[in-house]
């Protein structure tokens, strides 16, 4: 379709001259220079082993950073949605990937993320993420922030037209990869490997895909065992649904949150262009008492990652949310005489699960030297 005038993203795309490729060549050569040889002596030394494995991971963290910004950019550019909107997602991009470098073990800023243009046209246009990028703290990762694009602007309202959407977006990001020498789609950081939908199917109501509505949710798109603990006490303060959080914490304790029998949750991975379903993984099978599909059996195997790390999460938070008066449906597996409805949920939330969660997450942010007043990021 022609236009008269260039669209907000497209213009800035235009100014900066986003394209594949291009950016990092000094990095690389800088990072392609260190000895690669493990007979070298520095192989040999403890001390470089670390520095270069932090230089590596830094690298690779800044280039998945600028290719998830990029694609941000082109996929706000192909929907040409209104310019409040591409301001508000765009600064939440910005602000939880410089957020991430903030995190690092060697830190870093906004505009080691993107070349000298760039920076200055994307700082003009969405400054708030420059400046407060070290001292807020974002309440989606950037995938999610991707799912939450696909539901509410591109109006992905069935799971074929999510997949879809999704599918584009994996493979314009799969292409920019390979575009890079170094990167691989392995060390790309803020990609989710597991997308999970959930949804409450009304009883007498037709069981058709358009007679009820499926909530999304992304497993963790960022890297490192803090960096995820980090995100998960933010989530569980900010973002997700007080019954999630309080299974959540429960995790170890094999407390779980029971739903109703009309909610359903199933779970899918993305491969080689294709989105293959996948049962519940063990920490989530602890945890949330749902109807799983598929369910392939208690096949129990540990797992290596933290509770909250999953997709489920975020997707039975979002259907609690979203379904007026589900949450009174649901209880815990605490045992009489301890209350095990809602109302007990919530309180024990209110009393110790929100103080608790609240101080390791001050806990883990001072390891970080980042600021622990736990302020948030709000997009203008």
């Amino acid at each position: 379709m022609l236009r008269d005038t260039p669209s907000p993203c497209s213009a800035i795309r235009c100014a900066v001259g986003l394209g594949p490729g291009g950016l990092f060549s000094t990095a690389l050569l800088s990072f392609l220079s260190l000895p690669q040889n493990p007979d070298n002596a520095g192989f040999r030394n403890p001390a470089w082993v670390l520095a270069h494995k932090e230089e590596r991971e830094k690298l690779y963290l800044m280039m998945s950073g600028n290719i998830f910004i990029r694609k941000f950019l082109e996929l706000l550019d192909r929907q040409q949605p209104p310019e409040d909107i591409i301001r508000q997602y765009m600064e939440k991009v910005l602000h939880t990937v410089f957020f991430f470098g903030r995190l690092n073990q060697r830190q870093m800023s906004p505009d080691e993320f993107l070349d000298n243009d760039t920076f200055d046209v994307l700082q003009r246009k969405f400054p708030l993420s420059f400046q407060q990028y070290s001292t807020h703290l974002p309440s989606l990762t950037p995938y999610s922030i991707l799912l939450q694009f696909g539901s509410d602007v591109a109006g992905c309202s069935t799971r074929e037209k999510m997949e879809n959407f999704l599918r584009e977006f994996n493979k314009t990001v799969e292409n920019a990869v390979n575009n890079t020498r170094e990167l691989g789609f392995s060390n790309y950081i803020f990609k989710a490997a597991v997308v999970a939908y959930s949804s409450y199917r009304e009883p007498g109501k037709p069981q058709t895909e358009a007679s009820f509505r499926l909530f999304y949710g992304a497993s963790l798109s960022c890297k490192g065992w803090k960096e995820k603990m980090i995100m998960i006490s933010i989530l569980c303060l900010r973002t997700w649904h007080k019954a999630v959080a309080f299974a959540v914490y429960h995790g170890k304790d094999n407390l779980a949150i029971v739903f109703p029998n009309e909610v359903q949750c199933s779970a899918f991975y993305y491969k080689s262009g294709a989105f293959m379903e996948k049962p519940p993984c063990v920490n989530c099978k602890n945890m949330f008492q749902v109807d799983f599909q598929p369910y392939e059996g208690d096949k129990r195997k540990k797992v290596g990652w933290p509770y909250g790390n999953c997709a489920e999460n975020e997707c039975l938070s979002k259907v609690l949310h979203g379904v007026p008066g589900l949450q009174e449906k649901i209880t815990s597996t605490h045992t009489p005489p301890q209350p095990n409805n809602y109302k007990a949920i919530e309180e024990e939330f209110a009393n110790i699960i929100e103080g608790d969660v609240r101080n390791q997450l001050k806990g883990l942010l001072q390891e970080k030297n980042f600021r622990s007043d736990l302020q948030f990021f709000e997009p203008q």
